[in-house]
């Protein structure tokens, strides 16, 4: 589906679970170069040595990704079959649906059109190696929580928090 890696993004992460997840890659991967996603490999790759925190978080973002695929999946079904996924062609295709979807899919498309347009640079910027869809993006994007755009980081933080 859509690879809307966002979602119920105004929900709070795990509190605190973005250090948790930076102190494993500091411990498990400071011999991995950043970028391209590397050090997200590494983290996923070393997942039994993981603390619970980091796990907490990338099952979080994970079960985001999903809530919102979930939403347009029927759509898709019904109004996409046989585009493939991938840069952006499902997603074009439902917009190309807009007023045959469902109010959960339009809902679901406005929160990664804003999650895009708040996070888009950044995601381009610090994870740009990392899939989207199943909430690596996310992961990503919460734990370079300093390196964030304010607007990206009020996406995830809304009261700066």
């Amino acid at each position: 589906m859509v690879t809307l890696l966002v979602a119920a993004l105004a929900v709070a992460s795990p509190s605190r679970a973005e250090d948790a997840c930076l102190a494993d890659a500091k411990r498990l991967c400071s011999a991995t170069s950043p970028g391209d996603g590397r050090v997200y490999y590494c983290i996923r790759s070393n997942w039994n040595q993981l603390s619970q925190g980091c796990q907490d978080l990338l099952n979080w973002s994970q079960q985001r990704a999903t809530e919102i695929t979930l939403d347009c999946q029927a759509d898709a079904f019904a109004y996409c079959q046989g585009v493939p996924a991938g840069a952006g062609r499902l997603f074009a295709c439902l917009a190309g649906h807009r007023d045959q979807i469902s109010s959960e899919c339009k809902k679901g498309m406005a929160a990664f059109e804003w999650f895009k347009s708040a996070c888009g640079a950044d995601r381009d910027r610090l994870c740009s190696g990392v899939p989207a869809g199943d909430g690596g993006v996310i992961a990503c994007l919460v734990t370079a929580r300093q390196r964030l755009s304010p607007s990206c980081q009020a996406v995830f933080w809304p009261q700066g928090g």
